[in-house]
């Protein structure tokens, strides 16, 4: 099947608006923030969760809400503003019964020995309703992916956590009450390199699932699935013949109850470098493959966050394309790479957004108008005076994922 390619470049920072309300928004400030995920509002306006630099040039970031019309134009922002106290929000839904409250996961690290892990609830007006929690003990950072939300009473939030006298990242979930603020907690009994993605809901065979990356072995860094019952006690563990180059890559679960895998993989021996797409029945036996992307000398790595957005007919994959991975401030511009796969596992569209700085998307999702929203942080390495810090960024995509056609960057 001819693969469609589209290219939208966008130049400048400045804001502009098209047919079918697609829009790009920077918001620049002189301090490092982000945005990290993000969801639509009852009045098709949007309220995105990330964390914001606070004193200048201190190294303190704080949770950060900001509420946007259906224009992406800022209406206000709130902060759990402290000098003293690390914080950071990582991934906001909307509740199951209610459209007008937010449920954000995220973290507090009042000192190097304690961290406070839990849910913050929001109104549509971005006020405060709640927190729930529980205190990580002798932790240096516990800071959730991502969640689950059973009824808006139980949560299930897969964080990454880094211990005292433990220097590599290693895997927790948090199965949270928002009545009584119970909780159960999975850790892994012996401490390794664990990197987390995605948590997953399979609602036919009630399991919560999770994924994360292991140690390299000789063909790379192998994927491992965790499979719990809803109360935590039984664990399956699976590892699909899969393994990556890099430890950021994309999980999901299609409507049908496969298993999605994206991620990126260099072959030392050809020099080939792939964005690569795998699909597992319920089971964990591969039932297809996919190349989203290979090159010899440009890197397309999966997206951080959530990077794989499943429809109704078709699955989006959001990849970083042009990236350099032995550094985050490189003088080269990167692309938001979108590639469409059709329901036969087929890739048919590719677009490109981006080439004016560095392009870092953590968050995709669906809005109420058929199109997508794409949620990150931005880079501009030709600023003057040049700061190494990011400004937060919005792209909202209309229902065909275009916005300006130009040349392909690879031509």
């Amino acid at each position: 099947m001819k693969i469609q390619t589209t290219i939208a470049l966008m130049l400048l920072l400045a804001e502009f608006t098209i047919a079918q309300s697609t829009f790009l928004r920077h918001f620049p400030s002189p301090e490092y923030d982000s945005f990290y995920s993000a969801v639509q509002t009852e009045d098709s306006g949007y309220i995105l969760c990330g964390s914001k630099q606070i004193g200048g040039t201190s190294s303190v970031f704080n949770s950060w809400v900001v509420k946007l019309d259906d224009n992406g134009s800022l209406v206000h922002d709130t902060l759990l503003s402290s000098t003293e106290v690390t914080s950071g929000y990582s991934y906001i839904r909307k509740s199951k019964y209610d459209d007008s409250r937010f449920f954000i996961s995220g973290y507090l690290d009042y000192a190097d020995s304690m961290n406070f892990t839990g849910i913050w609830e929001y109104n549509q007006d971005i006020s405060l309703l709640r927190v729930f929690g529980t205190e990580f003990k002798d932790t240096l950072l516990n800071t959730p992916v991502a969640y689950i939300n059973l009824g808006d009473t139980t949560f299930y939030l897969y964080s990454g956590t880094r211990r005292i006298n433990f220097g590599s990242s290693d895997i927790s979930l948090l199965k949270l009450n928002s009545n009584d603020n119970s909780y159960t907690l999975f850790e892994p009994a012996e401490h390794r390199l664990r990197w987390p993605s995605g948590v997953l809901f399979d609602s036919i065979a009630q399991a919560i699932i999770i994924a994360y990356m292991g140690a390299e072995v000789k063909n790379g860094l192998p994927v491992n699935i965790l499979s719990f019952d809803l109360s935590l006690s039984n664990i399956l563990a699976h590892q699909p013949n899969v393994s990556f180059t890099n430890l950021n890559y994309g999980f999901n679960l299609l409507n049908d109850n496969s298993l999605i895998l994206t991620g990126f993989r260099d072959d030392f021996i050809t020099g080939l470098k792939y964005l690569l797409a795998y699909k597992f029945d319920s089971d964990l036996v591969a039932l297809d493959s996919l190349t989203l992307f290979v090159s010899a000398d440009t890197i397309t790595y999966p997206s951080w966050g959530q990077s794989v957005l499943s429809l109704d007919s078709s699955l989006v994959v959001v990849g970083i394309y042009n990236l350099n991975p032995s550094t985050f401030w490189q003088p080269t511009p990167t692309w938001i790479q979108l590639s469409r796969i059709n329901a036969d596992f087929e890739l048919t569209d590719q677009y490109y957004y981006g080439g004016d700085g560095l392009y870092f998307p953590y968050d995709i999702i669906s809005t109420s108008d058929g199109g997508m929203l794409i949620a990150g942080n931005y880079y501009n390495p030709n600023a003057i005076p040049l700061v190494q810090q990011r400004d937060p960024f919005i792209l909202k995509l209309n229902s065909e994922g275009l916005i300006v056609n130009v040349d392909n960057p690879e031509q």
